[in-house]
């Protein structure tokens, strides 16, 4: 079916048999996309019923059909160590995994799938070959949770330069409505696929806050992960049981939290030698781009300026430090795309350089017990083998730093080289301002210091710090040099003379990057 006709296939479908049966009946999360390659896709979906369903693709040749089977998840139970609010919740869901194959590079393919009365209509598009433009799109710390649509909105620290009204000192929407007004955003912008660096959720080991992320992404409230691959790295968040009787970072809360994330989410394996890291670290070759996915959870020696979490041990976070299973392998990738890819972007959550409330250095006042600054402990790794990005969050900053250094070329020659660091932090959560004991001496663009809010009255004309997201588009130029821009993107609200918000927009903030291959 060409492209065209799948698509209104889709839109078709979704109109006509709405009243076939409930979607939320048969589908606890809708199906979604996972660990896509050139030839294959993975679509996963969780079911009420113990029910196998079928898989619908058109290929060229007629379509084809594949069945799933279903495998009770016990690891999405709600918490055992305190009683969830919010109940009576509904009981195991059955976790179902098709992966087609024998697929086309580059090609978008409708499929549908049948569970018990209800089907669900989309498409999917293969990964391309190393010579085909993409598009991805980063953000963290949504950290959702039910509370996230009654709870008033964050506090929204003024910038410098700001002309805003002296009390308005909270944002202008909740959580909940400024992360939906943000994937709306994403989903019109058709990217590839989509990267969450951490925090997806507020607490790990709730299994509500897990809900209401999915709602957000293959559920109610927008189904973008049916027709985009969603991926993701861990944040401390998903190692965060939840408050008091939940466990906190508890190494049994920590392992039930990251048991979640590990069941939803299907990534390329990593080899561990160790079965409870896989998942935790992976690497994704995706056309033009190879994208490494770091576990930055916690560090050794545990309770030092190594360690990325000083309230989390024992659990099977993976150290990353110099020396460790992690760290050797993160080498061997690196070594391996510096001579593959065109451009290598690695994501992780903690950011090495920032100006939030987790980049205050050990030992001085302020420190949080959770600093990225650990992290800078893999910058001569990153720098010797080219590394192009480094994508993180974990501060809720706006931010890019620019660290210079120089790279190894493979014939032993060293050669100026400069990684852009992202912070980009703004998914649906926090909105914060710098801390005072930030030390980043590296830092370019701050949102808060260089994007001034401009107001009219109560009415926002321009500027702030917004939820959004960083776009990273890698194409060639008309001379065949391939490039890549990265630039964030701010979901605008639209607001009139009384303050009241009328639309959405997407803008972007003026710190367009821009890097061409050597």
């Amino acid at each position: 079916m060409p492209m065209k006709d799948c698509v209104l296939y889709v839109a078709l479908f979704v109109f006509t048999c709405a009243g076939v049966g409930h979607a939320e009946d048969a589908f606890r999360v809708t199906p979604y996309l996972q660990n896509p390659s050139r030839d294959a896709i993975t679509i996963r979906w969780l079911s009420n019923a113990n029910e196998a369903g079928t898989v619908t693709v058109d290929k060229a040749g007629g379509a084809v059909q594949l069945k799933s089977m279903p495998e009770q998840a016990k690891t999405l139970s709600y918490n055992p160590f305190g009683e969830e609010p919010g109940g009576p919740h509904p009981g195991l869901p059955y976790l179902h995994r098709v992966r087609v194959t024998g697929l086309e590079p580059n090609t978008e393919y409708c499929y549908r799938v049948q569970q018990g009365t209800v089907e669900h209509a989309d498409v999917f598009r293969t990964a391309p070959d190393a010579n085909t433009a993409v598009r991805m799109i980063f953000y963290s710390d949504p950290e959702t949770e039910p509370e996230s649509s009654t709870s008033p909105p964050v506090e929204w620290p003024a910038g410098k330069g700001t002309t805003r009204p002296a009390e308005i000192t909270r944002y202008l929407v909740d959580q909940t409505t400024g992360y939906r007004e943000n994937l709306k955003v994403i989903d019109s912008r058709k990217p590839n696929f989509i990267s969450v660096v951490g925090d997806l959720v507020e607490s790990g080991g709730e299994q509500r806050d897990w809900d209401e992320f999915w709602k957000h992404n293959a559920g109610t409230y927008n189904t973008l992960a049916g027709h985009i691959p969603l991926i993701a790295a861990l944040g401390n968040h998903e190692n965060y049981g939840g408050p008091g009787a939940f466990g906190g970072y508890s190494t049994k809360a920590s392992d039930f939290g990251c048991g979640k994330y590990l069941t939803y989410f299907e990534f390329p394996s990593n080899g561990a030698a160790d079965p409870h890291h896989e998942g935790r670290y992976y690497r994704l070759d995706y056309g033009p781009v190879t994208l490494i996915t770091v576990d930055s959870s916690d560090g050794s020696p545990e309770g030092t300026a190594s360690d990325t979490n000083h309230n989390l041990s024992g659990s099977h976070a993976a150290d990353f430090n110099p020396g460790s299973p992690q760290y050797v392998w993160l080498e061997r990738q690196l070594a391996e795309t510096q001579k593959q890819s065109r451009f290598t972007i690695v994501q992780y959550h903690h950011t090495a350089y920032g100006s939030g409330p987790h980049s205050v250095p050990f030992g001085k006042p302020n420190f949080s017990g959770q600093s990225g600054i650990a992290m800078r402990v893999l910058q001569p790794l990153f720098m010797k083998y080219g590394v192009d990005a480094v994508i993180s969050g974990h501060d809720e900053m706006l931010e890019r730093s620019l660290v210079p250094g120089e790279e190894l070329l493979a014939d032993g020659t060293k050669v100026p080289h400069e990684i852009h660091y992202y912070d980009v932090g703004m998914g649906g959560d926090g909105l914060r301002g710098a801390t005072t004991g930030a030390e980043n001496p590296f830092r370019k663009f701050l949102a808060h210091d260089d994007a001034p809010e401009v107001w009219n009255g109560k009415q926002l004309i321009s500027g702030g710090k917004h939820y959004g997201h960083l776009e990273v588009n890698v194409a060639p130029n008309d001379k065949n040099q391939w490039g890549v821009t990265l630039e964030f993107v701010q979901v605008f609200p639209i607001t009139d003379a009384t303050g009241n918000i009328s639309s959405w927009e997407r803008r972007t903030y003026a710190d367009l990057v821009k890097l061409q291959t050597r």
